[in-house]
């Protein structure tokens, strides 16, 4: 059996510094050299930018001309949120009391609307977000969240993050829970149903672009290709009911305790 549809998201990373721009700049040809990859093998990923990439992109006009032909090709871009809570802060938030922190940048309004910059005139519908609760934008639609194998396979629903009504897919990350073998087999316990997701960083592919081309060429020889999430959502929802669950994954509960 075969899945709906499946999709991979690239989270772009904050760096050690909410300030700094030097991974950016360190990771760019990464993150080139993967698009053309997917490109190759007729893939659309969902690009999840923290805001420091998009201050980086968006500084450079021939690498934003870049990025919006990425967009053109069919790949999307999103947002990625690494919130006070993650180990790694990116420096908004919209949490009382942190702009005193040296770290802080700005609301999440302001953060927003920083990405947003980026995926223009296109809308900004889907994003990787941690501190649910007080950070989650009203502009995504489409949640990504999970990180172990067990989240790979879902079905889209309703959830409510942070009094936001959207949908979530899950997702696993696709270089931590086990081998690239164990991601075929479970690809290959999916139904018509069904969504499977994949997860992966720009760092992962400069240190190991060969897992990432493995995965690719094993969706291509199922005669399949990989879309956006935004794409795959809008069919999903073309093509069946949505159900509800009140049970949402979260970063605390589902992704930081692994």
């Amino acid at each position: 059996m075969k899945p709906f549809s499946s999709f991979m998201a690239i989270h772009f990373e904050v760096g050690r510094d909410t300030r700094s721009l030097d991974h950016q700049h360190k990771h760019w040809p990464a993150a080139v050299s993967l698009v053309e990859l997917a490109n190759k093998h007729r893939s659309k990923l969902t690009l999840q930018f923290n805001p420091q990439w998009a201050e980086y992109v968006l500084a450079d006009k021939v690498k934003f001309s870049l990025l919006k032909k990425w967009q053109q090709e069919g790949h999307e871009i999103a947002l990625h949120h690494h919130g006070y809570d993650h180990n790694n802060w990116n420096g908004y938030t919209n949490r009382p009391g942190k702009s005193s922190d040296y770290r802080y940048r700005g609301s999440i309004k302001k953060m927003t609307e920083l990405v947003t910059r980026l995926a223009a005139p296109s809308a900004l519908l889907s994003g990787t977000i941690t501190d649910e609760e007080s950070d989650y934008p009203k502009s995504i639609k489409y949640d990504t969240e999970g990180i172990l194998l067990d989240h790979a396979i879902s079905k889209p629903k309703t959830v409510v993050l942070g009094g936001n009504e959207v949908v979530q897919v899950g997702m696993a990350f696709l270089s931590f829970d086990g081998d690239i073998e164990s991601f075929k087999q479970e690809y290959l316990k999916s139904e018509g149903n069904d969504v499977f997701g994949v997860v992966t960083h720009e760092y992962d592919f400069f240190n190991n672009p060969e897992i990432i081309e493995e995965w690719l060429i094993f969706i291509k020889s199922q005669n399949r290709s990989i879309q956006s999430v935004s794409e795959i959502i809008t069919d999903y929802q073309n093509a069946h009911i949505l159900n509800h669950n009140d049970k949402p994954l979260t970063f605390l509960s589902d992704v930081a305790t692994q």
